[in-house]
């Protein structure tokens, strides 16, 4: 199935401590017609979140000083931010670790190692399910 997302970019936050992930997925989703930015920790993604509001963010769980749990947490306590889609994407794998995430209000789960296309697919899927349940443009 192809997801058409008509003309608007939408942002992406990448929140992830392997520069690896960032090069990859920004990439990618750049050619899917994306916008995308970095941050490298959960510090920098709370920051990035002050400077503008992403459509959906790919948000590592296990992260030096700060868990991706804590990101999260800022996320859906924030009402300006409670409406992002946040799409965990981590090396926790375990039936209780997705419980976890998806508990904290994750709106979906993909573990590491993962599918690139699979992956794109999963997010355009995402925004195009929000898009048609709020008309966001």
């Amino acid at each position: 199935m192809v997801v058409r997302l008509g003309d608007k970019r939408y942002e992406i936050l990448i929140v992830d401590d392997d520069p690896q992930i960032h090069k990859l997925l920004g990439r990618m989703l750049s050619e899917e017609k994306f916008s995308v930015q970095s941050a490298f920790s959960a510090d920098e993604a709370i920051a990035a979140l002050k400077r503008f509001k992403p459509d959906l963010i790919v948000l590592d769980i296990m992260m030096p000083k700060v868990s991706g749990i804590e990101v999260l947490n800022h996320v859906r306590r924030n009402p300006s931010l409670s409406d992002i889609l946040v799409l965990v994407l981590s090396a926790k794998d375990t039936q209780d670790d997705r419980l976890v995430g998806l508990e904290k209000g994750a709106d979906d789960y993909i573990s590491k190692p993962f599918h690139m296309r699979h992956l794109v697919r999963k997010i355009e899927h995402m925004i195009a399910k929000k898009k048609e349940t709020f008309s966001i443009n």
